[in-house]
């Protein structure tokens, strides 16, 4: 399996690390224009793969254009966000990355499946597929999200993560979607178990809780990192894999009022192809929120749209 990075900032570089322990990937390519970044992150790359014990071929480009054959092209080129903007504020200086990538990254990887991950990323990603007419391109949608909203309700709950199946649908941004109605604790429905064990949850508070932690770590830390890495093997794995897992990633579904299919999340069954979405098992006013989302996010794109045309 051939991976594509295209962009080896913290993202790509986090990310990167992170797939080399993945064994079902034999070859990765790093791409970035920044001179010699590519070259010398795949030497440390190499390092790693020594001490792991494993052979992966490693490529390097500083021209987007001469990577070819990809399986699957993960796209973080961009510029980061910091902690006084927002993932739109990032719309227009983006757009034009995306353009230019979409210009000489698509024609030699016709065949591969496409991750955009670049912010504000379900508009970026709506903006590769117009660009591109690629069969296959998703955004990492909200995924990480979905981690999030995990770790804090497992937390408030105190029972293990692991214990959680949860979702967050929407836009991976303000416009985010808690899908209460499909929460799960250890299989139980969640009013369920809260009724059985006779507590309650501020749902609001764990909510902003999830919303505010990235804006948090980017303060200090300067961005987040493994989480996102981690993300997205996730998207990886279930395609490479084909294990038609359920994620919350956006894909194109037609929205009340848009004229073209949006990119916004809703669980999905993911694998080499995308199969259905559990869109029907939501209440209305989930519904109502995630179209919501999608009306949004294609304002941001149609906003995009005018900075590449």
């Amino acid at each position: 399996m051939h991976i594509g990075i295209v962009g080896v900032g913290r993202v790509g570089r986090t990310l990167a690390y992170t797939l080399i322990h993945e064994n079902y990937i034999t070859e990765l390519s790093l791409v970035d224009v920044v001179p010699n970044l590519s070259m010398l992150f795949s030497e440390e790359l190499g390092h790693a793969l020594a001490s792991l014990g494993r052979e992966i071929s490693i490529n390097h480009y500083t021209n987007p254009s001469d990577m070819t054959d990809a399986d699957i092209v993960l796209i973080t080129a961009g510029k980061p966000r910091t902690p006084d903007m927002t993932r739109r504020d990032l719309a227009h200086v983006n757009a034009r990355i995306i353009k230019d990538i979409a210009e000489r990254v698509f024609p030699g990887n016709k065949r591969a499946k496409f991750i955009v991950i670049t912010n504000p990323v379900d508009a970026m990603a709506m903006l590769f597929k117009k660009l591109t007419k690629a069969e296959f391109v998703i955004s990492s949608g909200t995924h990480l999200d979905t981690l999030r909203f995990k770790v804090e309700l497992a937390r408030t709950l105190k029972v293990p993560t692991r214990c959680i199946e949860t979702y967050v649908a929407g836009e991976h941004g303000p416009n985010s979607v808690f899908l209460w109605s499909l929460t799960r604790v250890d299989g139980i429905p969640l009013d369920q178990f809260l009724h059985e064990k006779g507590i309650s949850l501020n749902t609001s508070d764990i909510e902003l809780k999830v919303k505010e932690i990235a804006r948090q770590i980017i303060s200090v830390l300067g961005g987040t990192y493994y989480g996102p890495a981690a993300a997205f093997r996730d998207i990886v794995r279930a395609i490479a894999l084909n294990t038609c897992r359920i994620l919350s990633i956006a894909s194109p579904i037609k929205v009340p009022g848009v004229p073209e299919k949006v990119m916004v999340s809703v669980p999905q069954k993911i694998g080499r192809t995308l199969g259905y979405t559990l869109l029907q098992y939501l209440t209305d006013k989930e519904k109502r929120l995630i179209y919501s989302a999608g009306k949004a996010i294609y304002e941001t794109y149609l906003d995009a749209l005018k900075y590449v045309e």
